[in-house]
């Protein structure tokens, strides 16, 4: 056998494989401590985790942290809890809820199933979060089940739902606080025009003529508005949502609020300036509109009042009507102070008055809650020559169809 040390090439060929072979020695050292440290991070990880954590196949467990069986020491049994309350079979132990739920992922083909179980024994049960999903191809059917204790995190979502519920009934009480303040505001205004009507009778001490029957049929009207509203606020009260929804004609409506308002507006205004004008145009017909007449007058008495106070050197108070398109329109103009920019996103606002000690700021916002619940808009906006314009938009109602009629029998 030749010696190698008398072939200097295949010596050198020797040397280089030496070389290889150490460094392929010294990366394997490298890679088995790496997956030496990495499996014991991960087992460190596993043993300290606060879940519970197993490996099923074919229904039992293959591969399981001490967290696992310790919580399967719980007895149940345990059933599906789901919004607030249990459901579906009991199972006797934390093994038979994760065979029932690695079986479920495996039928199914589900990715991860998330399911909350609860004793169904004791004053204060327990609540666990498990979590399913199929680590291998169904063929293997291996499943890894996660398991962790919520009891305190289900008991923080009950309170929470019991204070949402305790929420939402303030809320309830604050809205009828609202209301109630807003029915007190219309009944004032409504006792103001019912005022002004009487001492309009005892001026004239005329009763019973012409002119003191039309003041009396528009007590008639005032008195029923009011009558009407403490209904509603009766009906709030017992937690009734349906609201009387009525075709209604709005010529007969601003003709209404314009004959109660009149009053108000041209009789009442201080001593040396000029009273406000009405000046009203309205077409001959307009399409009916969906909504409450009684609450849709007062929308329009509380905007004729309000540009009344608007205008304390005097004015003109217009009032127009028309069909646009597929909608009725209603303006109210006014040639007052106007609206500051800054104020008109927050006007309909409830509670926000310009009027500092001498308004509530429900009117207006009650005005748009009637306007909105009957399908329209109620939007406000500056003149360019001066005051406010608010303008009420409805959409306007199919005529009903006529009824063709029967032919006479045949004898």
């Amino acid at each position: 056998m030749p010696d190698i040390n008398d072939n200097p090439g295949l010596l050198r060929k020797y040397q280089q494989l030496l070389v290889k072979h150490d460094t392929l020695v010294r990366k394997l050292d490298e890679r088995t401590t790496l997956h030496v440290s990495t499996f014991k991070l991960s087992s460190w990880a596993l043993e300290t985790s606060a879940s519970a954590l197993a490996v099923l196949r074919s229904g039992g467990v293959v591969l399981a942290n001490s967290r696992w069986h310790a919580m399967g020491r719980a007895r149940g049994p345990w059933r599906r809890y789901a919004e607030g309350r249990v459901q579906g079979p009991e199972y006797a132990s934390l093994r038979d809820v994760a065979a029932a739920e690695a079986e479920a992922v495996l039928a199914q083909g589900m990715g991860p199933h998330v399911t909350r179980y609860q004793q169904t024994r004791g004053t204060d049960p327990q609540v666990l979060e498990v979590r399913s999903e199929a680590v291998t191809p169904s063929a293997m059917r291996q499943v890894l089940v996660l398991a962790r204790d919520i009891t305190a995190q289900a008991r923080d979502e009950e309170e929470l739902v019991h204070a949402r519920a305790t929420l939402m009934e303030r809320a309830q009480l604050r809205a009828l606080g609202e209301l109630a303040a807003g029915i007190a505001h219309d009944l004032r205004n409504t006792l103001n025009a019912m005022r002004l009507r009487l001492e309009m009778l005892q001026r004239d001490a005329i009763p019973l003529t012409e002119r003191g029957q039309h003041h009396m049929d528009a007590l008639a009207r005032i008195v029923s508005d009011a009558g009407a509203r403490v209904g509603r606020l009766q009906d709030f009260s017992r937690q009734k949502t349906d609201t009387h929804v009525e075709q209604v004609q709005l010529l007969d409506v601003v003709r209404d609020a314009v004959d109660i308002a009149r009053g108000g507006i041209e009789h009442r205004h201080p001593k040396g300036a000029p009273a406000p004008h009405l000046d009203v145009v309205l077409p001959e017909q307009l399409p009916l509109v969906a909504g409450s007449a009684m609450e849709l007058r007062y929308v329009l008495i509380n905007l004729l009042i309000n540009a009344r106070d608007a205008m304390p050197q005097g004015g003109t108070i217009r009032v127009r009507a028309a069909r646009v398109a597929k909608a009725v329109r209603l303006t109210v103009e006014d040639e007052g102070t106007g609206i500051p920019e800054e104020h008109l996103s927050d006007i309909f606002r409830a509670f926000f008055t310009t009027k500092g000690d001498k308004g509530t700021g429900l009117g207006l916002s009650m005005a748009h809650g009637v306007v909105t619940r009957a399908g329209g808009t109620l939007t406000a906006a500056n003149r360019p020559e001066g005051g406010a314009v608010f303008t009420l938009s409805f959409p306007a109602l199919k005529p009903p169809a006529r009824r063709k009629g029967r032919r006479p029998a045949r004898g």
